[in-house]
């Protein structure tokens, strides 16, 4: 390091040590007088001091005669009155020491989650990639020593040039095609790296930390982050590069600062602090290139001939990995160059100065350490989904999501609906760790947690731990909701339990009492968003279209008490609605979400070119699969059906598929159950199989409403034939029969759920009693008192009258019924 005074510029130099130390101190008092927890020593240290810029961290400090603390001017509590609050200090950083943070909810949906299998299939592509890398320099050098012979080379020499450059070319295609075979392995995705709260003496501090790995996958994981931000940053409408260039930075972005513990190539462990985006990822992004600095250079270590100081000699072995030495480095060159007469017009210097340093809210504090990460995902749900940026519907479903799993969480009620709904009161909801199943859940942890769930005695696996995922977001999308109190005033407003309310808050949707078609097909588009994140390859999110209905919304979906082992078992034995469910419910995301969908939307926006089988309507082709269990086409046996639902379950978690198949397809089975070779099933398959259904009146009573018409017509045909007249038009006898037949199958199923519940409850109440019974004869205690008694048989036999009225309503319905 140069003694040289460095030179004055626009661009800042890390904070002397000491300041450093003043502000760990200021930051350590402030959060004692929040009743907060602080951020690691080591975080202030080698991450915010280096990053602040010049004078910032005196111009927040204020001396007192108990200690410094932060002037008050200089922070504030985000959520001061909840168990998510944060303290943020309010300063300006260095425009090159922050980076983009991998866990923004705005590509949330490119990430997958962090099985084994996953992580395992990624650590083969990153060294595949440097096979590939090796590949590539191997085929240059090889051009190079041929462009490098004389003219005077022998023919020998000549053809051996050529030989070596093209036997270089065959291993660079070779690795190129394997990389690509583990591209689509991935479905082109990466899994999502975990964080946790860092700890500092045992202690969980207002830091985050990721899980160790190695550098090639830290460097790989920014890359990818990079790379997926700059493609959904081609959808704004001007430059942000240009812009920050022009303009400089004026809002200040949410940072938070993060541990990254990695192992180098030669075996060493070594650990980086660095402060990352909360929010303002993509300016973080384009501040870096204006720079010239590469985001994953800046995380695992800088090549030192990228930051040259004037008369250094040049080391390509050298890693400049403290923040503190790549900014003084930075800023040293930067200010050289803006102090010269001659400088570029064009140059970095000129074009970063606007961006030399910018606002930002730091977090140096939090009340509840172990839950930093969700609310800080929380901030950064909140800017996509309010603010104006460019959200993709997939990416706006998981933000959704993860909102409402915080909700539950805020309110309580998770564990409690989880374990009465899924795990049917075999787990108390205080058995259950919330924060690790809420982290399974919104993709931020593995799915382990969600074990406790399973019915005892079913294997842990990947598929039973993905479809017990896949209950859960059922039930937390679509909670029950209790049936009316007949009490209840006619226009009194329908209670709807404690779990409705909270989705609708989230979801933002209108009462219980309007129309719940739209709600039906919001949430089915969230529940998709969901579960596509548990498969490799994610299909389109209208291929979910009909998958739930308005009586699924009003009243809620709970799911099968059986096992997914004992489903499939009941359905093998025969059993019509166990097939049904298995179907709709645990086969679908399957059907949808595989490498050859066989369910698509079915609409315009398939190529005409590249589609397989028939254009038909989601729902027909599920039910075309429902159907098949009691009215097989032909060619269609019990063990064909058994077969394929099967490959349907376990293919998607195959590392490595068959040979001759890509990773998640499989041979389409035989009426055997037998795997025919060289017959792929994918779509043309499955809709030769299972034709569609003709029977309008079957698949409107299944979609609730849904037309097979819609495939016919276009929507520009359907405009054209379409014309608003000035009057209403009065509805003619065959209209409304049309109407009230449509309407009858959503009453039926919604009378038929509250009988059910009745009785369910009334067997409760039978319990009750004779539970109370014999707890009295063993204790030797009186009988109730006779006044208690008469109550309690009046309360009875007036509900024994109503039992009454609901046999005598249903003998109605059912004579009435032979007649429709």
């Amino acid at each position: 390091m140069s003694s040289r005074k460095p030179p004055e510029g626009p661009f800042p130099y890390p904070t002397h040590p000491d300041w450093a130390e003043h502000l760990y101190e200021a930051i350590i008092n402030t959060c004692a007088d929040e009743n907060l927890v602080p951020v690691p020593r080591r975080a202030v240290l080698e991450a915010l001091a280096p990053a602040l810029g010049a004078g910032e961290a005196k111009r927040v400090i204020e001396n007192r005669r108990d200690g410094r603390v932060l002037k008050a001017t200089a922070y504030h509590v985000e959520g001061r009155d909840s168990n998510d609050a944060l303290l943020l200090l309010n300063a300006a950083l260095h425009g090159a020491s922050t980076l983009p943070w991998w866990l923004n909810d705005r590509m949330r949906s490119n990430w997958l989650h962090p099985t084994p299998d996953n992580l395992a299939r990624f650590e083969e592509l990153v060294a595949q990639e440097r096979t590939v890398a090796r590949a590539k320099t191997a085929v240059e050098r090889a051009k190079a020593a041929q462009r490098a012979l004389a003219a005077t080379a022998t023919t020998a020499e000549k053809d051996a040039a050529v030989a070596a450059v093209t036997a270089a070319q065959d291993d660079l295609a070779r690795a190129e095609q394997e990389l690509a075979a583990q591209e689509r392995a991935l479905g082109k995705r990466r899994p999502l790296p975990t964080v946790r709260a860092a700890a500092e003496d045992g202690i969980l501090r207002a830091a985050l930390a990721s899980t160790p790995v190695t550098s090639d996958v830290a460097a790989a994981i920014q890359r990818y982050t990079v790379g997926t931000l700059r493609d959904r940053g081609k959808l704004r409408s001007y430059d942000l590069v240009e812009s920050l260039v022009q303009e400089g930075q004026r809002d200040a972005a949410v940072v938070v600062l993060q541990q990254t513990p990695m192992i180098d190539r030669d075996g060493e462990h070594f650990d980086v602090w660095r402060a990352f985006h909360v929010t303002g990822n993509n300016r973080g992004d384009c501040r870096l290139q204006i720079f010239g600095l590469a985001a994953e250079h800046l995380l695992t270590g800088v090549p030192q001939p990228l930051l040259l100081l004037p008369e250094e000699p040049e080391n390509r072995r050298l890693l400049l990995r403290g923040l503190g030495e790549i900014l003084r480095r930075l800023s040293i060159r930067l200010n050289t160059e803006y102090a010269s007469s001659q400088r570029d017009p064009e140059g970095r210097a000129v074009r970063a100065r606007r961006i030399a340093d910018v606002p930002a809210r730091v977090v140096v504090g939090a009340r509840t350490p172990e839950r930093l990460e969700a609310a800080l995902r929380d901030l950064n749900v909140h800017d996509h989904l309010r603010g104006q940026l460019v959200y993709d519907n997939e990416d706006r479903g998981l933000g959704l999501w993860s909102t409402l799993v915080k909700a539950y969480q805020g309110e309580g009620l998770l564990g409690e609906l989880l374990a009465k709904e899924v795990a049917k009161n075999r787990v108390p909801a205080m058995a259950l760790d919330e924060a690790s199943i809420a982290d399974a859940l919104v993709g931020a942890g593995p799915l382990e947690p969600l074990a406790v769930l399973l019915t005892p005695g079913e294997e842990i696996t990947a598929l039973t731990l993905r479809d017990m995922a896949i209950r859960c977001t059922t039930v937390l999308l679509f909670p029950p909701v209790p049936p009316r109190p007949k009490v209840l005033p006619e226009r009194a407003p329908m209670p709807t339990g404690r779990y409705w309310p909270i989705v609708r808050a989230t979801l933002q949707e209108a009462p219980w009492s309007q129309q719940n078609g739209s709600k039906a097909k919001r949430r089915t588009e969230v529940w998709a968003a969901v579960v596509a994140q548990h498969f490799v390859n994610r299909g389109n999110l209208l291929a979910m279209d009909g998958a739930f209905t308005a009586h699924n919304v009003q009243f809620g979906v709970s799911p099968d008490p059986r096992s997914l082992s004992s489903l499939r078992a009941a359905c093998l034995a025969g059993n019509t609605a166990a097939w049904e469910i298995l179907v709709r419910r645990h086969l679908l995301p399957g059907l949808v979400n595989a490498p050859e969908p066989f369910i698509t939307p079915g609409q315009g926006s398939e190529k005409g070119a590249d589609r397989k089988g028939v254009r038909r309507t989601p729902a027909n082709a599920v039910l075309a699969l429902v159907h098949a269990f009691t009215s097989p086409p032909p060619g269609v046996t019990r063990e064909l059906l058994r077969a394929f639902a099967t490959a349907v379950l376990e293919t998607p978690e195959v590392v490595s598929g068959v040979k001759g198949l890509a990773p998640g397809t499989f041979w389409a089975p035989d009426a055997h159950g037998m795997p025919q070779e060289d017959v792929l099933a994918d779509k043309a398959w499955y809709d030769a199989t299972f034709p569609r259904v003709t029977s309008d009146r079957s698949e409107s009573a299944a979609s609730e409403g849904q037309r097979s018409s819609r495939d016919a017509e276009s929507p520009d045909q359907m405009e054209e034939r379409s014309k608003e007249v000035e009057e209403e038009v009065e509805e003619d006898a065959h209209t409304r029969m049309t109407r009230l037949r449509g309407e009858l199958p959503g009453q039926l199923a919604q009378s038929r759920e509250g009988i059910k519940t009745a009785v369910e409850d009334l067997k409760a109440l039978v319990e009750l009693i004779q539970d109370a019974v014999a707890a009295r004869q063993e204790a030797g205690a009186l009988e109730e008192p006779g006044q208690m008694q008469k109550a309690y048989v009046i309360e009875l036999i007036a509900a024994k009258e109503h039992s009454a009225q609901i046999t005598s309503r249903l003998d109605q319905a059912i004579a009435a019924v032979m007649e429709l």
